[in-house]
């Protein structure tokens, strides 16, 4: 049983398709058909149960996956004890983060990595927290940033810093220039609020207590750059996690309304394996992340 079979079984497992597991193996799908018939004859067993319309996994397939995963983070931890011992930072670094790390924190954070360490090859991926947890326990990131998850099991959370909201609009817009809200101005003013198409029934992303605070929607996006520059062209009142605005209001494109205590901050998180040390790239870049959200780099 070769270990490049067992990547190629695994990502035929991951992707349920011959023809995308091949995509993902590099390979085409005539040759990935191949190895998982030589692995089946090989184990004895199905391990893929083919219909017409999807590949799913038979029992068997499934402990197999399950093996493979552990033998992949076994591969790969070594492979990490050997580059801390040199002292090394380089290879592939597989990150995963939301928006509101990736439009500033994240960024500035890689480009001060990749200028003191330029052997390291990152990869970012834009996705929702639940899709960096399972990612990790599937050994396909390296670390994700987040806002409030790391709950699933084989998955720690490292603090970062938390940010507080707050409630902003630009210069054109009618309570610039008072710097307060009130609670009839939510209803009176249109907010532009973040959320995914498919999930309206979800709570909107910025976590703006709407129990408490009811307010009018008047624009609904997935980009959390497009709700910025919204709120500064002066139309929408827009709700963020300050470190997302902080150079905003620094320059005055956009102002932070007082008057109203919605009493919400954000934690920012990094998510990693957990009982397995991070490569030296990703506590890296944990730290830097963590410098700017605290404002100290």
């Amino acid at each position: 049983m070769e270990l490049s079979d067992l990547r190629y079984f695994a990502n035929v497992a991951r992707a349920k398709s011959f023809s995308k597991g091949a995509a993902l193996s590099h390979v085409t799908p005539p040759a990935i058909s191949k190895t998982i018939h030589k692995l089946e004859d090989e184990l004895g067993c199905r391990l893929f149960a083919r219909t017409t319309r999807r590949v799913q996994l038979t029992d068997e397939g499934d402990k197999l996956f399950a093996r493979c995963l552990a033998v992949f983070r076994e591969i790969d931890g070594a492979r990490r004890d050997i580059a801390d011992a040199r002292d090394a930072v380089e290879g592939d670094l597989r990150i995963g983060a939301m928006e509101v790390f990736s439009t500033k924190l994240l960024p500035r954070a890689l480009s001060g990595l990749i200028a003191a360490h330029p052997q390291v090859l990152p990869s970012v991926h834009e996705m929702i927290p639940q899709d960096m947890e399972r990612l990790l326990v599937e050994d396909r990131l390296d670390v994700g940033f987040t806002i409030g998850a790391g709950k699933r099991p084989g998955v720690e959370a490292v603090a970062l810093g938390r940010s507080r909201g707050v409630l902003v609009c630009g210069r054109a817009h009618a309570l610039y220039a008072g710097g307060v809200a009130r609670a009839r101005d939510l209803d009176r003013h249109a907010f532009v609020v973040p959320r995914f198409l498919g999930q309206e029934h979800l709570p909107a992303l910025d976590q703006f207590p709407e129990d408490t605070h009811p307010r009018r929607v008047g624009a609904t996006i997935e980009l959390l750059q497009m709700a910025i520059e919204l709120a500064c062209g002066g139309r929408y009142l827009a709700f963020f996690p300050e470190v997302c605005v902080r150079e905003h209001l620094r320059d005055e494109r956009l102002r932070a309304l007082g008057g109203l205590r919605l009493g919400v901050s954000f934690d920012l998180q990094a998510l990693v394996q957990a009982h397995a040390r991070p490569k030296r790239s990703a506590r890296l870049l944990i730290d830097g992340v963590r410098a700017l959200v605290r404002g100290t780099r």
